[in-house]
């Protein structure tokens, strides 16, 4: 009798070291399942980002483009100060439109020394433009023409701007040329005006 009693306590035992062992190896499977689950869900986001950024090249070309503009504009903000403080008062001294004569004489020199990276028109879009940074200005655009005061305009010519491919001229041409190239620079906005209002009455 004391025999299938203990076999009973062994069968027992035996029982229950089994389950154990079944429970640990539940816990080890399930573990590892999850962490496998994990790293799964981590290669799946990177190769989705990575989609995200080949398939949007136009946001990429966004963010720089946004990028130089708001260099541009911080390098606009800082000449423009630095030319009233070498201006002072003068600064806002107005400057008259030009002569005939004046605006024929500009166009010469403007074709002669400025249209390689301002282009022919004056829309900064010359040959030698492609490959400078900041862009030449475009002295067709209004708003981006009439950012300096006409006195500071004229001390640009003459000194250049830091910062960027525009060179000093005073060296080069006579005080009464850089009038004439200013006198028709300024009239490369007005007619930047004149487009601007025909494109809105149509």
């Amino acid at each position: 009798m004391k025999k299938p009693k203990q076999y009973g306590v062994f069968f027992s035992q035996t029982l229950r070291k089994l389950f154990r062992t079944i429970k640990i190896e539940l816990v080890i499977i399930t573990a590892l399942m999850y962490t496998q689950l994990i790293l799964t869900s981590c290669r799946n986001s990177e190769k989705k980002q990575k989609q995200v950024k080949q398939n949007h090249p136009q946001q990429k070309e966004e963010e720089n483009h946004n990028h130089e503009h708001s260099e541009h504009s911080q390098l606009m903000n800082e000449t423009r100060e630095w030319l009233k403080q070498e201006l002072g008062e003068k600064y806002n001294q107005p400057v008259s439109l030009g002569t005939e004569e004046q605006l024929a004489q500009g166009k010469d020199i403007f074709t002669k020394y400025c249209a390689t990276c301002h282009g022919s028109s004056g829309k900064g879009d010359g040959p030698g433009a492609t490959t400078l940074q900041p862009k030449p200005a475009d002295f067709t655009d209004p708003e981006h023409s009439s950012f300096y005061s006409n006195q500071g305009r004229i001390y640009l010519i003459k000194k250049g701007m830091k910062g960027t491919a525009m060179a000093a001229w005073e060296n080069v041409l006579s005080e009464e040329e850089i009038l004439s190239v200013y006198a028709y620079v300024n009239s490369l906005k007005n007619s930047g005006e004149m487009m601007e209002h025909q494109g809105q009455n149509h």
